[in-house]
């Protein structure tokens, strides 16, 4: 489970914070997101959806050598 932000225009979510649980071979995440302050289990298209993860990707200093 990763904490995420999702973008579906037809549930009129822009950047709403969420748990992705699963993708499934279907073609839907499966997600959680509070909702009027109520936490619903959702089912969204892959292929109307973007996902974006919480968490940055940590750049690693590489210019350092290590002997």
């Amino acid at each position: 489970m990763e904490r995420v932000f999702i973008y579906n225009e037809l549930l009129g979510l822009k950047g709403s914070p969420g748990i992705l649980q699963a993708t499934n071979e279907k073609g839907f995440y499966d997600a959680v997101v509070k909702i009027k302050e109520k936490r619903h289990r959702i089912l969204l298209p892959i292929f109307q959806t973007v996902i974006i993860y919480s968490e940055p990707i940590i750049e690693m200093d590489t210019t350092l050598e290590l002997e």
